[in-house]
């Protein structure tokens, strides 16, 4: 057995190779299958770039409900002529990064942890099909994952020897994260101090105030102030969380009324309505009060963890296989690898654990509809799941090695 191991491990390589070739033929054959696509409003956003209206959003004009990357991703594909109302070819772009995100997977496996985990964790993306079906969807989940895979590499290879490219990739995809996913910020600046010296980490944050800088000089020209991130979203999704649409339950809703005012203010420029929904944001806090806060704050967390309520009365086999049974799994052993984990490779399973809490938390204050959320930090979590099965297996083998002589 540990021949076999230590034979799949000095040819892993090549391994996911063949799972990269193998990966890319099944997802092309999915979406051949199943080539509609599902959008919102990344979308909507490309279409406005198109026809050339600007980064705009539905009737209400210019926008910062979402961050520039993906947009302009699907507006290209839009320029060249695609169907943009089903853009299938953005899908196979997503569909075919993912098909080696578990080569990238395991190279980086190999630097945080060791050439097992990676190995583990590379597999377990592989055959996990959640990430099988998803790039279907065109939201960022896909392309963030794939571009956070390259910049842990990048990482690691400007820890060996600095380079001004690779600085540069590092710091732009850094500030762009603060624009994009504004909760991934900080744990990324955590994994360059925790590799890089902090001479090194200073020469990147020039590039990394770019494309901030060039965000808010957009917002100052566009609305009269700079927007520093994706304002508009920061402004009106808490509120719009206690819409009876979006709500979790009945229990975290808001009366008819207000939830008609919502409707009506969602449709003005943000401009004007982002400081509304911002002010009615912090009105209903006061109306709420701060135990029903907290109380729909826990349910959400638990809701991030397991799935959307909008999912919870699909029973279908396909959703069991497809969602339901991996989150159970991943969950399972994401809490047996914490122990195993914090024990062997504590820096790297401490700053998971702070990504999880960090994405839970800030996901559990404003809403949980959608899988995704969970998505973007699951492929993380891959590797303290690896931890997992490492350390039961070596303790199997060790105890399987204490019973022999008894037998014998």
């Amino acid at each position: 057995m540990k021949q076999r191991a230590s034979y799949i491990l000095r040819h892993a390589e090549r391994l996911f190779i063949l799972v990269g070739i193998l990966g890319s033929i099944l997802r092309i054959s999915f979406l051949i299958h199943f080539p509609q696509t599902h959008a919102a409003e990344d979308l909507d956003i490309a279409k406005h770039l198109a026809a050339g209206e600007g980064f705009s959003i539905y009737d209400r004009g210019p926008t910062t409900a979402k961050g520039p990357v993906y947009p302009f991703f699907l507006a290209f594909f839009i320029w060249l002529g695609a169907d943009a109302d089903n853009l299938w070819q953005a899908a196979l772009v997503q569909h075919l990064l993912l098909s080696w995100a578990p080569l990238l997977i395991y190279r980086l496996g190999v630097y945080i942890a060791s050439p097992t985990i990676g190995l583990i964790a590379g597999l377990a993306f592989a055959l996990h099909p959640s990430f099988v079906y998803y790039p279907n969807v065109l939201e960022n989940t896909s392309i963030f994952i794939f571009l956070s895979l390259l910049w842990g590499l990048a990482l690691f290879k400007l820890k060996k020897k600095f380079s001004w490219y690779g600085g540069a990739f590092l710091g732009v995809w850094w500030g762009i994260m603060w624009i994009e996913k504004p909760v991934a910020f900080l744990p990324m600046g955590i994994a360059l101090l925790w590799q890089l010296q902090l001479s090194v980490l200073l020469r990147l944050l020039p590039f990394a105030l770019l494309p901030v800088g060039v965000w808010a000089l957009r917002g100052y020209w566009t609305f009269g102030y700079p927007t520093w991130t994706k304002t508009y979203a920061a402004q009106h999704t808490f509120a719009i969380s206690w819409h009876p649409r979006f709500a979790a339950t009945p229990a975290y809703t808001v009366s008819d009324s207000l939830a008609h005012y919502m409707d009506s203010i969602f449709i003005l420029p943000e401009q004007v309505g982002g400081p509304a929904f911002a002010a009615l944001g912090k009105s209903i806090v006061r109306q709420q009060g701060t135990a029903k806060l907290i109380q729909r704050t826990l349910l959400h967390a638990v809701i991030f963890w397991w799935i959307p309520p909008r999912y919870w009365q699909d029973d279908s086999l396909r959703f069991w296989l497809v969602r339901k049974l991996p989150v159970i799994l991943i969950n399972s052993l994401f809490l047996v690898g914490l122990w195993y984990g914090l024990h062997r490779h504590k820096k790297l399973t401490g700053l998971i654990l702070l990504t999880s809490l960090l994405f839970t938390i800030f996901y559990a204050l404003n809403h949980v509809l959608n899988i995704r959320y969970r998505l973007d930090i699951e492929w993380l979590q891959l590797y303290v799941c690896a931890m997992a099965v490492e350390g039961i297996g070596q303790s199997l083998s060790a105890t399987r090695g204490k019973k022999l002589p008894d037998e014998t």
